[in-house]
């Protein structure tokens, strides 16, 4: 491979990606329709566009035996004009017939509601549908008790509530709330009772007391009406009551209750099969995450080969391959830029995306702009730190040298011991050495003048963290726009370093004429980690006494630590340095046609790129640049995904049968590039430490490049019914081919399912007890195409050099071309029901998981051609479990109001099909217990032995000797599933009085065990075999059996061989000492806001200020026994390793809206 140099002083250059002709037309028509739209944008809003009379305005409306929800979508469809209506006044109108043609829009409506008893009023650009009964005429009152009233309408999270239709009961007089949830209402009689209703919230009614201009607040209770809120699916959208799959929502993030670097991290605890665990708590850390159990063997227990797949405004992430950075972060997604979440769970719903929706689909959806809404700026910024907390400490100068002496004479003992029976010469020569080597050990023993509590030294107790966002939303009759910019910054609460990340964002839709709508989506973010490290591990390894300082000796060597232990204070010193930056470039263009009233045309062209550059670099004086005298090392990833995708919708209804037909293709391209050099003999020198000063390097490395690229080409079909709104079918097709694949290059992947809405029956409809019940059920079958690298069909060959000349090297992995991809085949059913007037809700859903044709590296004999592994198909495995929610809420229009969400998932995982019984599982270290994969068993299964304890005689430890052939050995060890639990959740709970709120968030584990190898290999008391000296251990370790008839958890301190096996490990083999309950109950976050007076805004001409405080992971209870801070950590692998507890964090904010 070749690698060209760079000039002194240059960045890392990225070597430009190949750029298809198709993807060159592809950017140049995005940045085409960009600059249109944003043209039509400066036209469209230089001045106030006001609503057209209804007389004003003419339609083409064409009716056969249609209902009159039709009729308003054409209208919409062809004016600015929007509905809104009570859908028990309208749902049951049917069978209407209109004649083709031009006509006075008011004409047809009269003509359409009159003989339904209804009426229709304008209020700016919503038309108001009503009952005969609220239209009445109302009674002549005198002048003077007339007066006007102005108010503010919001949900019960303060945000305004957009759309609410507030009327004057038994009269036609109404409004309908702006952007901001304000309206006004004029020549309101005194005593009047207001009627205040919206989509998604419960009616509520509201008397006017006073006189003169009122502000009015009106938080409305979310109720049961939600079921008429939109949910996004595949390739399009589904009013909630129709859904017969599994499909999970959460809204927009706030800030204030969601103080996340990432989106995912804020879904832990609040969808119910989502099981989200957080992975480290430096800033930039990544949580992994899982939907209704793992599916595959190619990842550790919760890794990435089982994330879900992620959908963001039609665009398919996916992570690079190879271990190449993935081409799109969440982290540079802005969670305040997102307006919902779905989470697709069963195959009927996630089946659309076919051979990538085994592990479930999240698809993301970011905010818009609204048609004929007046500009919005929205400002909200917080402030606040991070702080650390540990429940231990490192041993000091007096426990380190009482420990390492007392371990020592111990093992002298033990040695006397046996010298006074009879011992071969050999062995007696043997045994006196080494009792006279451990006599001068314990003699030469002498701590130095520091005392330092490392722990305490290198990691703050306090790191700032803020976030500021700025946006600006609103739009014409014919334009909407959205504009956004945001800040985020965290310091390192465990360690040094600081990320930050600058995001901005720009949405614009464009009606073009009434049959034609187009769009563009662009967002650009920076991450910068500018060097987060951590040096946990090595402040409770080093020794007390190590110097807070470096001196150079006589002999020209540096007093820098004792032995070769990494010195604590190597990062913060800067003789270690890393930095990463991050370029993400995301956007899409799309045109939308409405060909008649049938069907409509959607295609978008969308894509992304990603660029990172890595830099490490260890000086001389640090343990890793030791040997090599400084060493450097640069990483470079790029890459581009672009996605085309075109759908045809296909809308009818006859007599009560309602459909839509979804037909469509797609076709996606990824392609990625890696770069590496390495530089040795590098020296530290102040701000030099990059390329710059690359020309004092005595050795130069180019560690490779590579280049990946892979298509798929897909076609789909869907189709959704409905017959009299209660009985639901849902079809679904899709057929996958990659370029991943050989001989098994493409694949179907259907789906069925169907639902009945009970309650509208006639025998249950006006229950007062059960207010909603529906029975839905699904099968499917998904496919899992990720674990499968880009070339693993093929061997590969690389360049090299053979008696100096060019030469091809074949890789050590053998290709494979018969792999085929993961498939698994779900069932579902679900029961859905709401109670007592829609304030208890429960659902309930079973699921079964059978996952064919897991995807896993095979070991094969070096012998077979220098080939050492290669990627199979090795067997099947299911999940099975059950998914609840739970809500219950206060009574509508109380003055304290409450909610109460709970959410679970009970799943269990099992090993079906084995075809090598010699493979193992999860990524595990040296000295660790194995992982192994058997059938019948969970994924994460360990093989230990079974500790009975320690003996309260001797303080070692007890195993079971479970063939009782009186010897200890691997035929002893039992195999314990660990890492997966078997119920994960949380709860949220909301409260709320006049403008305060509070906001309680909780998540919990239950069922899972975790091996605590940090306690393993801190109950050694031998000098480590890297550094030749006894690392420092925590002061649990205090807590040790001393003497006969002690009883104690932890055995004696001793070194050498000792036990009943007589080995030099007897006290630390991987047993089930080690294993500890992984479950807990984490606070995520509360937070406590007020929303101040409208009265006192309103003045300012600010439309909402909200103030709130918040703290995050303010408490987590776990296993008392466990010797760690965090148990969700070891979620990942099973293992608990000396990491940092999740920082807690307190902080307070402003939101302020104009």
């Amino acid at each position: 491979m070749k690698f060209s140099a760079l000039a002194a002083g240059s960045r890392f250059a990225f070597p430009a990606l190949p750029c298809t002709p198709f993807l060159y037309r592809c950017m140049r028509i995005s940045l085409l329709s960009f600059f249109l739209v944003a043209l039509s944008v400066q036209l469209l809003t230089a001045a106030d566009v006001k609503a057209q009379r209804l007389e004003q305005l003419s339609v083409d409306v064409s009716l056969q035996n249609a209902s009159l929800l039709e009729a308003f979508k054409q209208i919409e469809d062809q004016t600015a004009f929007r509905f809104m209506y009570r859908k028990s006044d309208i749902g049951h109108i049917r069978h209407l017939n209109v004649a083709a043609g031009k006509q006075n829009l008011a004409a047809v409506l009269g003509r359409l509601l009159a003989p339904h008893h209804l009426s229709f009023r304008q209020v700016d650009n919503r038309i108001l549908i009503q009952t005969a009964d609220e239209t009445a005429t109302p009674p002549s009152l005198p002048a003077d008790s007339l007066h006007h009233i102005s108010g503010r309408v919001t949900g019960d999270d303060g945000n305004p509530v957009i759309g609410a239709t507030v009327v004057v009961k038994g009269t036609s007089k109404g409004a309908i709330t702006n952007e901001n949830g304000q309206f006004t209402i004029a020549d309101i009689p005194e005593g009047a009772t207001l009627t205040v209703t919206s989509l998604g919230y419960r009616q509520i009614e509201f008397q006017v007391k006073d006189r003169g201009p009122l502000a009015l607040q009106l938080p409305l209770q979310t109720g049961g009406s939600r079921l008429n809120e939109v949910i996004v699916i595949g390739y399009g959208t589904q009013q909630k009551r129709e859904l017969t799959g599994s499909i999970g929502k959460v809204g927009a993030l706030n800030a204030e209750e969601n103080m996340v670097s990432n989106p995912i991290s804020a879904l832990q605890g609040r969808v119910a099969g989502l099981a989200v665990s957080n992975t480290g708590a430096a800033p930039g850390s990544m949580p992994n995450f899982t939907i209704r159990g793992v599916q595959t063997v190619q990842s550790n227990l919760t890794g990435s080969g089982s994330n879900p797949l992620i959908v963001v405004d039609g665009l398919v992430i996916d992570a690079g391959p190879e271990g190449a950075n993935a081409n799109f972060s969440m982290f540079n997604l802005n969670p305040q830029d997102i307006a919902s979440i779905e989470v697709l769970k069963d195959a009927a719903s996630s089946a659309i995306y076919g051979a990538r929706g085994a592990q479930g689909v999240i698809m993301i959806t970011t905010k818009k702009g609204n048609f004929g809404a007046r500009p919005t700026v929205t400002i909200n910024a917080y402030t606040g730190a991070n702080s650390s907390h540990f429940s231990y400490r490192p041993l000091n100068n007096a426990e380190y040298s009482m420990m390492f002496s007392e371990a020592r004479q111990n093992r002298i003992n033990d040695i006397k011991g046996k010298l006074t029976g009879t011992v071969p010469p050999s062995e007696e020569a043997r045994l006196r050495q080494e009792m006279a080597m451990l006599g001068l050990q314990i003699e030469e023993m002498q701590m130095g003048n520091s005392d330092i509590n490392w722990l305490n030294k290198v990691v703050p107790r306090n790191a700032a963290l803020s976030n500021i966002q700025a946006s600006v939303s609103g739009g014409s009759n014919q334009t909407s726009y959205y504009l956004s910019f945001g800040k985020y910054s965290e310091n390192n609460a465990t360690g040094t370093g600081r990320l930050d990340r600058y995001s901005a964002k720009l949405a614009l839709t464009q009606k073009v004429n009434r049959w034609l709508k187009a769009g563009a989506d662009f967002s650009i973010s920076k991450v910068k980690n500018d060097g987060i490290s951590s040096a946990i591990g090595d402040a409770i390894s080093a020794r007390p006494d190590t110097p807070d300082s470096i001196k150079l000796l006589e002999n020209g060597t540096w007093d820098y630590w004792y032995g070769y232990q990494p010195h604590p204070l190597g990062i913060l010193n800067g003789y270690y340095k890393n930095e990463k930056d991050n370029w993400n470039y995301t956007g899409n263009v799309f045109a939308e046609a409405t060909i008649n009233k049938n069907f409509s045309f959607r295609s978008m062209v969308a894509g992304s790129r990603s660029e990172s550059i890595q830099a490490n670099f260890a000086s001389p004086f640090s343990y890793n640049g030791l040997g090599t005298k400084g060493d450097y090392m640069e990483n470079g990833n790029s890459g581009i995904r672009y996605t085309l995708n075109n759908v045809l919708t296909y809308r009818f209804g006859y007599s009560q049968l309602k459909s839509d037909v979804v037909v469509g293709q797609e076709f996606t391209g990824n392609q990625y590039r890696t770069t590496a050099m390495n530089l040795q003999g590098f020296p530290l020198i102040e701000g030099l430490w990059k390329p710059g000063n690359a020309s004092v390097a005595t050795n130069f490395y180019n560690s490779g490049n590579r280049f990946y690229e892979e298509y798929s080409e897909s076609y789909f079909l869907r189709s959704n019914m409905s017959w009299a709104g209660k009985y639901l079918l849902s079809l679904s097709l899709r057929r996958d081919g990659s370029s991943k694949l050989e001989n098994n290059r493409h694949a179907w992947f259907p789906a069925i399912s169907g639902g009945w809405i009970v309650s509208d029956e006639s025998f249950l409809r006006g229950n007062h007890l059960l207010s909603y019940l529906k029975v839905r059920s699904s099968f499917g079958i998904t496919g899992n195409i990720r674990p499968i690298g880009l070339y693993d069909t093929r061997d590969l060959v690389n360049s090299a050099l053979y008696l100096n000349q060019p030469a091809l090297r074949f890789n050590t992995t053998l290709g494979n071309p018969d792999l085929k991809w993961e498939r698994t085949r779900q069932h579902d059913i679900g029961l859905e029901t709401r109670f007592f007037d829609d304030r208890l809700s429960v659902t309930a859903e079973y699921y079964m998981k059978k996952t064919d044709n897991l995807l896993s590296s095979r070991q094969i004999p070096f012998s077979s051609g220098g080939f050492i592994s290669q990627r199979v198909n090795v067997g099947a495995m299911t999940n099975q479990g059950v998914d609840l929610s739970v809500g219950l809420s206060s009574r509508p229009g109380t003055a304290f109001r409450w909610e109460v969400t709970a959410v679970a998932n009970i799943n269990r995982n099992r090993v079906t099909e084995l075809r090598d019984s010699t493979m193992g599982y999860g990524v595990y270290f040296p000295g660790s217990p194995s992982g192994v994969m058997r059938i019948g068993q969970p994924l994460g299964l360990l093989q230990l032995y079974n500790s009975k304890g320690v003996d309260p005689q001797t303080g070692d430890m007890i195993y079971e000797d479970r063939n009782k052939d009186g010897i200890i050995n691997q035929e002893d060890m039992i195999y314990v599933p660990i890492a997966q639990p078997k119920i994960t959740g949380g709860f949220n709970v909301d409260l709320g009085w006049k403008g305060f709120s509070l906001n309680t968030q909780l998540a919990f584990n239950l069922g899972n065990k975790i091996y605590n190898f940090s306690e393993q290999r801190y109950r050694s008391y031998d000098y480590d075999l890297y550094t030749g000296v006894m690392n420092n251990k925590p002061s649990w370790v205090l807590e040790r059996w001393q003497q006969p008839g002690d009883k104690s958890r932890y055995p004696r301190a001793i070194t050498g061989v000792h036990g009943a096996g007589q080995t030099t490990d007897w006290n630390i083999m991987p047993s089930t000492q080690y294993l500890y309950s992984g479950s807990y109950l984490r606070c995520r976050n509360v937070t406590l806001a007020y929303n101040l007076p409208a009265t006192l805004t309103g003045k300012a001409g600010i439309q909402q200020v909200r103030v709130y405080a918040a703290t995050q992971n303010l408490f987590t209870i776990k296993d008392k026994r466990l010797n760690a801070d965090d148990p969700e950590q070891a979620l990942e692998s099973g293992l608990q390793q000396d990491v940092a507890p999740l920082p807690r964090a307190f902080s307070f904010g402003i939101d302020f809206r104009f």
